[in-house]
């Protein structure tokens, strides 16, 4: 390549990295591609370009690009931990831990690697696997509070909780402004069930970002377990307001909407929540409750059957059913559905189904009452 090619391949690259850097990733796409014709071996050019098809999801192409810039260096670190991470935003942890493991090989010290490669297995469930990465990240770097805050999310996932939160203060030892260190310091009293502990947490990352929608959420979510319906309530208007396509706060609004006698309310919000994601088979399930309250029956069933379209096995949903069959006196198919929730998961239903009074009309049935006798 003479000088003048190399001179123009450079130029066209510089404009890429423009483009790039200001976010017209679509646009960058040219010229990158324009210096690649010119210079094939033009490692950073490949890599730039891989970078710009991640950022439009353009997966497959932004890996094949990432794997031209390896097949020139095979120890370029930029390739080698944006493949990773390209991988793991593609949903393709298993790659993208082989692909973490490639790096590491070559560069063991890098801890940010160790970091990424322990989310990819938290993802894959591999929680202990997960810890063990976190605490190789906090070996050569103690002080990444992000690697403090992922090992917390770990500990919670193995109900470590107390060995949790100890996690979780180390990071806000090092950043104390970083709302989702407090979230998920939250998340962690929220499995531990302390509801008190958690809303203080929330509070905090509130305190930092006021419009952090999630923490608005969930310490609407612990309201509720402490019976603050009306503060409950409050919270979850706030987060819709900040975020209209929230459908879990739609969702949460609704069923606290109806705990407060305001179905047809509750009933919008669930419509909400189905607006903002169709799939959200549980805001279509108590949409059903709610029409079953109001003795629109047939519109509750069609409501329920939706989100068990959509989750076959959603256990709240078959129990529902039963419920609407008990309104309508159709006893056997009642008690079937009913039997069949608990079958699927007795430690909640079974309990919930001596006490519930929406199902008094069965109460004299012989065969409901063997069955709240554990006799199937």
């Amino acid at each position: 390549m003479n000088d003048e090619t190399q001179a123009t391949a450079t130029t066209l690259f510089e404009e890429g990295v423009r483009l790039f850097e200001a976010r017209e990733f679509a646009a960058a796409i040219a010229p990158l591609s324009a210096a690649l014709k010119l210079d094939p071996n033009y490692t950073d050019a490949w890599c730039c370009r891989a970078l710009v098809f991640g950022h439009l999801k353009r997966y497959a192409e932004s890996i094949e690009d990432f794997n031209r810039a390896l097949a020139l260096n095979p120890k370029d670190h930029t390739a080698l931990y944006n493949r990773s991470l390209a991988l793991a935003e593609w949903d393709k942890h298993k790659e993208a831990l082989e692909s973490y493991d490639q790096l590491l090989l070559l560069y063991p010290y890098d801890y940010a690697a160790w970091d990424s490669k322990g989310n990819s297995l938290t993802l894959l469930g591999r929680h202990t696997e997960a810890l063990n990465a976190y605490e190789r990240s906090l070996e050569f770097n103690p002080s990444y509070y992000k690697s403090f805050t992922n090992r917390g999310n770990a500990l919670v996932s193995l109900k470590r909780f107390k060995a949790a939160i100890r996690s979780y203060d180390q990071a806000i030892s090092i950043q104390p402004d970083d709302p989702t260190v407090w979230f998920n310091r939250g998340c962690a009293f929220m499995s531990w069930e302390k509801p008190e502990e958690a809303i203080s947490s929330f509070d905090k990352a509130l305190e930092i970002d006021p419009k952090y929608a999630p923490a608005l959420n969930n310490k609407g979510n612990m309201l509720c377990q402490l019976q603050q319906d009306e503060e409950a309530l409050i919270c979850y208007n706030r987060a819709t307001e900040i975020d209209p396509q929230d459908t879990h706060a739609w969702n949460n609004r609704g069923i606290t909407l109806r705990r407060l006698g305001k179905t047809k309310e509750a009933i919008a919000s669930y419509d909400k929540a189905i607006e903002a994601d169709p799939n959200n088979y549980e805001a279509w399930d108590n949409r059903g409750y709610a029409l079953a309250k109001l003795g629109k029956l047939s519109e509750a069933h069609a409501s329920i059957d939706r989100s068990l379209q959509i989750k076959p096995d959603h256990v709240n949903g078959i129990y529902n059913k039963g419920y609407c069959y008990a309104c309508q006196k159709k006893t056997t198919l009642a008690v079937n559905h009913i039997a069949q929730a608990i079958k699927m998961n007795p430690t909640r239903y079974l309990p919930t189904a001596k006490t519930d009074t929406d199902l008094d009309s069965l109460r004299k049935n012989k065969r409901f009452q063997a069955i709240l006798q554990g006799k199937f």
